[in-house]
């Protein structure tokens, strides 16, 4: 494979698939927030949802934080129902002399209302990842161009579940997940992305470090396998670091793709974040590790912005831990995932941002 693929990379946030018609997690929030007021199936955990939410901002004020610095989303409402639902058998258990008097109304007989209603918000997640028309998505296809322009594989580590990336895949052109094909029968195998194997390359290595909408693990020998559809897939087991015990679970793929997030991070001279908020302390360590070893090496950002530039810029720098002398490796560029990716000379402009300083082949 050529070393070129190497030098840019890219990481897609919930933004990057925002105009296909799938809405981010703090959109997600006002959905569920809608369906506690309209939806007689889900009116039930309304107080709950309340109650929970509330305690979430009170244990942010007692750190400080306040209004917009809260990290609240969908993912930190189902992480925090995930450990309540633990009951009994959560770690912190024994040193909890008495459950708060309204949770434990609220929540039911063994926490069964936790639970419920967690299983609830995951079938809403399995639909809002599939949306009825997925030619919304077309706008994926900049990255097809982009890779037949720049001639070389394309790194590309995700942070969605949606299979945006996946539907670019056709006779001639092939995004490596990892999968032989679909089924128990083709299980995910992390040779599939070694420089060496398969040949010839693929257009797309994409690295899911979150899991896949599609992805279902074999009950009894543990084994990744992906599907077509995924209606049978039963809520409370898809394949996503949702609601676990840990963010970074130590297993594969999640341990194989944040490895090589983190190895790529340290190889590539432009890291192109598309879509990502950087709410993630995981992904903000490795990307901050990355620029921190090479002071030529930028990460160029594109989002919508709705704030002054130099805000946002500097809301950033914060949120990586960067010094004064590092935040000039943070570029930023305005604009929605869409736009960016139907840029005409696409590849000529990311040629352009290559670190003037690095040692590059262009």
């Amino acid at each position: 494979m050529n070393s070129r693929s190497k030098d840019i990379i890219f990481l897609l946030g919930a933004g990057a698939s925002a105009e296909a018609g799938i809405p981010t997690s703090a959109e997600m929030i006002g959905k569920i927030e809608g369906l506690l007021t309209t939806d007689e199936k889900w009116k039930r955990y309304r107080d709950l949802y309340h109650h929970v939410k509330s305690a979430i901002y009170y244990s942010a004020g007692l750190r400080g934080q306040f209004n917009n610095q809260v990290s609240y989303n969908i993912e930190t409402l189902v992480n925090t129902l995930y450990e309540l639902e633990k009951n009994e058998d959560h770690p912190l258990y024994p040193f909890i002399a008495t459950w708060n008097s309204r949770f434990v109304a609220l929540a039911g007989p063994d926490f069964e209302g936790v639970r419920k209603f967690r299983h609830l918000i995951l079938e809403a997640l399995k639909r809002w990842m599939c949306p009825e028309d997925t030619a919304q998505a077309n706008y994926y296809y900049g990255l097809a161009t982009l890779q037949k322009d720049l001639n070389f594989p394309l790194h590309v580590f995700s942070l969605n579940y949606d299979l945006c990336v996946e539907r670019l895949e056709d006779h001639d052109f092939r995004v490596e997940t990892g999968f032989t094909g679909f089924g128990s029968r083709h299980v995910w195998d992390w040779e599939r992305f070694e420089d060496a194997a398969p040949n010839p390359p693929p257009q797309i290595l994409l690295y899911k470090l979150h899991g896949s909408i599609n992805w279902k693990r074999d009950e009894a020998t543990k084994l990744l396998f992906s599907v077509e559809q995924v209606e049978n897939i039963d809520p409370d087991r898809m394949e996503v670091i949702f609601g676990r015990d840990f963010k970074l679970e130590a297993a594969d793929p999640y341990l194989f793709y944040a490895y090589e997030f983190r190895r790529y991070a340290l190889i590539a001279k432009l890291i192109v974040v598309v879509g990502y908020g950087f709410g993630d302390a995981h992904i903000n360590k490795m990307l901050t590790q990355g620029l921190r070893d090479d002071s030529n090496r930028q990460i160029l950002i594109v989002r919508k912005q709705d704030v002054n530039g130099d805000d946002l810029a500097h809301d950033i720098s914060t949120r990586l831990e960067l010094s004064v002398t590092e935040k000039h490796q943070v570029v930023l560029h305005p604009g929605t995932a869409k736009v960016f990716l139907e840029t005409p000379d696409l590849a000529k402009l990311l040629l352009q941002k290559i670190p003037k300083g690095a040692d590059a082949p262009f």
